[in-house]
Parts: C-alpha cells; structure tokens; sequence
C-alpha cells in the first residue's frame, strides 16, 4: 500500500495567503432551473446563473485581523480568491457578503466570513 499526501487548506485573498484560517468550505451553484411538467415531473433543465460561495473560518490575533476582512465587506470592495483543490485551482472576483466575529467565556476571539463570487471552473 502507497502512502498518500493529502491536500491542504490554503487560501490566498488578493494573491496574499492566509495564515489565520481555522476552516474553509467551498461550494459551486450550477445556476440550472429545473423544468417540470405536470404529468410527468421533472423534464429536464434550463441554464441559469450560477455562483460560488466560500465560507471561511479565521483565528483573531491580538494585533487584529490578517487581512481586511470587515473593511472590504464595508467598502463594497471587489476580492479575487484563489483557493488550491489538488493540483488545480479555483480562481474568481467576488464580494464580501458577510462578516462576523464571535468569542465564549474564556475562548479566543473568531471570525468567518462569506464571499460569493463569479462561477469559475477549476484551473
């Protein structure tokens, strides 16, 4: 049995790499309509616009946020991500929809943050 080396989370905003990132989650929207008709159900699909979303996890150092996360979400800014899956990559302009920062007794402060972007195959 071959040992396997398994893929990494990293994530790079605006060509810089996060560092902070605790977790990262990124799901592709088709855009497809269904078409279905009332005798037979489902007849197929129709194109439609399509999105991609990712949702990112980030740990708060003292010093404050790595990169500008809130600034950007407040600003409207456009973002380009750039996220390695394998041996390709996702690549796409997006905004920052929301941003959120949460902290328990006794724990570290957290943020995360939600971008949705153009849809994009990988590269």
């Amino acid at each position: 049995m071959a040992l396997q080396d398994y893929a990494r989370l990293a994530i790079y905003m605006d060509t810089n790499l996060l560092e902070q990132i605790t977790s990262l989650h990124h799901t592709t929207n088709s855009g497809n309509q269904r078409v279905d008709l009332l005798n037979t159900g489902l007849s197929g699909f129709t194109p439609g616009s399509g999105d991609c979303t990712i949702e990112i996890g980030f740990a708060v150092p003292a010093g404050g946020t790595e990169e500008e996360f809130q600034e950007k979400c407040a600003n409207k800014d456009f973002v380009v991500l750039q996220m390695p899956i394998g041996r390709k990559d996702f690549i796409g302009n997006g905004k920052i929809d929301t941003v959120s920062f949460s902290q328990s007794v006794n724990g570290s402060l957290e943020g995360s943050l939600t971008w949705i972007g153009e849809i994009a195959p990988l590269q």
